[in-house]
């Protein structure tokens, strides 16, 4: 891998913004929840899930909140923040990880995929761990969205140092249904419309003078266009394990 992710200039970012942060991983826990919602697992416990690239461990975060048994894989030493929140951690790449077959009802893979050296290698690695009709949450970078068709080279997502894809919709999808994957549900958004309260991000950033308050309102047109034509700068794919 290019970047070293042991020590990952983004994690000061997750930490200083993790209220930020909940609201959106709060969004894409929405969008994966009615997936599991006539499912056996709400008889008992949540099940298993396993966050790799967990960061801090916010996702997780949501997840234990509402019953799972949590496990994250982070290299990086924002992984300590993680343990010490409760949730099981490895201090590995994915990669490296030796989790038993058959082991999580979720895996989450939130803006990790595009920086694997191996996307093909992962996918089927995690095809193995999961249950079967377990699921597999996917959100990347959407190099086929509008505003990279817009900006090109200059797309703000594009991060060609760090990202070793550019995805599209039909590129991922590829890749997941070639590593025995069924996919269920796509859906693509941008700006307000990746946040479970939009209303709470603007209040937030206006309440402090963020300069973010001002460009979320000033991108609001775009986004509301990028995310009704399924273009947006993000796109997530829910795929069942066959």
């Amino acid at each position: 891998m290019g970047t070293n992710y042991n020590n990952y200039h983004r994690d000061t970012d997750y930490i200083e913004n993790e209220r930020l942060f909940r609201n959106i991983f709060l969004k894409r826990f929405n969008i994966i929840w009615p997936h599991f919602a006539h499912s056996t697992l709400l008889r008992a416990s949540r099940g298993k899930v396993l966050d790799i690239g967990c960061s801090n461990g916010v996702f997780l975060d949501i997840c234990k909140e509402r019953g799972w048994q949590t496990f994250g894989v982070e290299p990086s030493e924002s992984g300590m923040t993680a343990e010490r929140k409760g949730h099981k951690i490895s201090r590995i790449y994915f990669e490296k990880s030796s989790f038993p077959d058959n082991s999580f009802d979720l895996v989450i893979m939130n803006h990790t995929l595009e920086h694997v050296d191996d996307a093909d290698l992962i996918l089927k690695k995690i095809h193995r761990i999961l249950k079967k009709g377990g699921i597999l949450y996917v959100d990347v970078p959407n190099a086929g969205g509008l505003g990279s068709k817009i900006m090109g080279d200059k797309w703000t997502l594009k991060l060609p140092n760090e990202h070793n894809y550019q995805f599209t919709k039909d590129s991922l999808s590829k890749k997941i249904i070639n590593a025995k994957f069924k996919i269920i549900h796509f859906e693509s958004r941008s700006g307000l419309f990746e946040f479970a309260n939009p209303l709470s991000e603007l209040w937030q950033s206006f309440s402090i003078f963020k300069k973010r308050f001002f460009v979320n309102i000033l991108f609001l047109p775009y986004s509301f266009l990028a995310t009704l034509l399924n273009m947006g700068d993000s796109m997530s794919i829910i795929a069942k394990n066959k």
